[in-house]
């Protein structure tokens, strides 16, 4: 049962670790960040980083580590790549 419980939550942390995947494609691929609000995002991450702490000190769980840290990168290129190509529109 313990191991059934374990693969429940990694498929369940694998999906909400890509679920931003398809707009990072998305926003890399047209490098059109209409709809996207920065606000969400930005919320997203830090969201992400501040339950990561929780976890990691109270509740440490590898499907929760791998799905927060993976999170925190996809809205880190999000962000990164929101203000290297908004740049590049200003010139």
């Amino acid at each position: 049962m313990r191991m059934m419980i374990e693969v429940i939550g990694w498929i369940g942390a694998l999906l909400l670790a890509t679920c931003g995947l398809p707009q990072l494609i998305k926003t890399l691929r047209t490098r059109s960040f209409d709809g996207l609000s920065l606000t969400f995002v930005t919320w997203w991450l830090l969201g992400e980083v501040l339950t990561l702490a929780y976890v990691a000190y109270v509740a440490f769980r590898w499907p929760l580590i791998f799905n927060y840290g993976f999170n925190i990168a996809v809205c880190v290129i999000i962000l990164t790549a929101y203000l290297f190509l908004r740049q590049g529109k200003k010139k």
